[in-house]
């Protein structure tokens, strides 16, 4: 699994802890130390739930600080939701996920089966986003006349998984709109390529053009010692003396 703290990849087993049982279930504690950062992870849990204790929220590492941040902040909250209310999680990540498509893929504003039919049809999208979007729709049986299409965030009932592949989807997807065109950007502006007010790239030559530095110069005829070889290089002729 992945810390919580530090998003280091860990292996430990948790240790668990019986609380106790009530109408709802048995509940333990989870505790377990993280190898890395040396900090505990502690859940709730019962039989088929598990709520953070430490550190409160999702448990899913952040989105780069390139994300637009009201758009982090509503993909946060959907996540650190998600083990209290399932309904919620997936209604705002909907509602996220059409904003999203509607703004950097050309999908327009319609119905979300229909955002997702258009973009999967973009030459613009990578072929891996396009499967996780058909995926979704699968999963989940999204129509055009769902409500959860033309009402993204009503509160509904969701299909199994759905509010956990939606953040699954929502991840990837604002980081190649928004995290992978940035991280470029600064390293070209690193490297004194990106172009600024003050500063433009070096223009191209024209096609076949050759710079004077590069260009081969002509061979300069030497007068050669008698018995040598000399060669004249205008006229391509050896003489032996």
């Amino acid at each position: 699994m992945e810390c919580p703290h530090c998003r280091a990849e860990i292996e430990e087993k948790p240790h668990y802890f019986a609380l106790g049982i009530d109408p709802e279930g048995e509940w333990k504690i989870s505790s377990q130390r993280c190898r890395v950062c040396d900090r505990l992870i502690v859940f709730l849990t019962k039989e088929g739930a598990s709520y953070p204790v430490r550190p409160l929220g999702s448990g899913r590492a952040p989105l780069g600080e390139d994300v637009p941040a009201e758009w982090a902040a509503e993909y946060q909250t959907a996540g650190q939701i998600l083990a209290y209310s399932k309904e919620a999680s997936a209604a705002i990540s909907r509602r996220l996920l059409h904003r999203v498509l509607a703004a950097c893929s050309g999908a327009g504003y319609g119905g979300l089966a229909s955002q997702i039919e258009r973009a999967t049809a973009s030459p613009t999208l990578p072929e891996y986003l396009k499967e996780a979007l058909r995926a979704y729709a699968w999963a989940v049986g999204l129509e055009a006349d769902d409500l959860r299409s033309y009402r993204p965030e009503a509160l509904v009932p969701v299909a199994p998984q759905e509010a956990e592949l939606l953040l699954d989807l929502l991840q990837p997807l604002l980081d190649f709109y928004f995290v992978q065109p940035a991280r470029l950007r600064r390293k070209l502006e690193a490297l004194a390529l990106w172009p600024t007010p003050d500063h433009e790239p070096p223009a191209a030559e024209a096609p076949g053009a050759e710079s004077q530095a590069t260009r081969p110069q002509a061979p300069v005829p030497t007068t050669q010692a008698e018995g040598t070889t000399s060669v004249t290089a205008a006229q391509g002729v050896v003489d032996v003396h």
